[in-house]
């Protein structure tokens, strides 16, 4: 038989070692927690209703263009139908098999009628080797046209072309320079 000193310690033992164990338990568990909240989608309901990290988005729409998004981040704002995007790559292709990417620091698009907007060191680049860049561009979906007022340089391997403004009709293949059109020839 036990003496009743030695009970209490042996309770108070195994008691400590019950406690290190929930401990332990209890600490891998919010680890675990940790690690997986960093590929949940994050609620912020101050700015957006969604904010979602290596955002990435394939739609292929009515007119059968194929749109592939990949951004840094983005976000929804689901009553202004709005998606916002930060480091924006977006791979646009025609029903014909044409290939347009266009690259921005910043790009909006209005989710119910995918028009777009992007901005910032903004450079298209289509399947042809053409090669643009300007300060920010638009593409409005119903008219299956992107376009910009800024100033916009046009290379590929034949010419090198200077313009204000840009207009390209994606399903007619049709491209516009509005003025002010300088051209050199390689």
């Amino acid at each position: 038989m036990m003496k009743p000193g030695k009970k209490k310690v042996k309770i108070i033992v195994i008691a400590l070692i019950s406690i290190f164990i929930v401990g332990v338990a209890v600490f891998a568990v919010m680890q675990e927690a940790g690690r997986k909240k960093e590929n949940v989608i994050k609620i912020m309901p101050d700015e957006a209703d969604i904010r979602i990290q290596d955002f990435v988005f394939t739609e292929v729409g009515q007119n059968k263009i194929r749109w592939d998004v990949k951004a840094k981040s983005g976000q929804y704002q689901k009553k202004k139908n709005l998606a916002l995007f930060d480091q924006v790559r977006i791979q646009a292709t025609t029903e014909e098999g044409k290939i347009y990417v266009m690259t921005g620091k910043k790009g909006k698009m209005l989710t119910d009628k995918k028009d777009l907007e992007i901005t910032g060191d903004v450079v298209i680049t289509s399947d042809s080797g053409d090669r643009f860049t300007t300060d920010y561009l638009r593409y409005v979906n119903d008219q299956r046209k992107i376009y910009t007022d800024a100033p916009v340089v046009m290379e590929n391997n034949k010419m090198r072309i200077q313009a204000v403004g840009l207009t390209i009709f994606i399903d007619k293949g049709e491209l516009m320079l509005s003025s002010s059109v300088r051209a050199k020839l390689n």
